[in-house]
């Protein structure tokens, strides 16, 4: 039952993402995706697609601290709006992921790049 919950949270902040694109900029578009977990004050990506500046893995990297997503997650609370990783901006959903006992235990992130205007 709780890996079921867990599917369900992923999809849930997935949607966001996928009804603000259009099927032909969904084609052309790449979508980036981050588990996080939680260790009580930081956010640390433990799996994902997105590279840094340098062209490495972001794996192990925290979400900041000042990011409007991250107070919305420190709260239990989804957030989708603009987000700016690693140099680069994107279209952004953010998903609690909240344990049995009620305590935030991580989140699940779905992005896609902006297209330079």
């Amino acid at each position: 039952m709780k890996s079921m919950r867990e599917y369900f949270l992923i999809l849930a902040a997935l949607l966001p993402v996928t009804v603000l694109v259009s099927s032909a900029s969904w084609a052309e578009s790449k979508l980036e995706a981050t588990i996080f977990s939680y260790d009580g004050k930081n956010f640390v990506r433990s799996d994902t697609t997105l590279m840094t500046e340098k062209g490495q893995s972001a794996v192990g990297t925290k979400l900041d601290e000042s990011s409007p997503a991250y107070k919305a997650l420190i709260e239990k609370h989804s957030y989708t709006g603009p987000a700016t990783l690693f140099g680069k901006d994107y279209e952004a959903s953010y998903a609690p992921l909240i344990g049995g006992d009620g305590k935030l235990t991580g989140a699940v992130f779905a992005a896609i790049p902006k297209k330079a205007q």
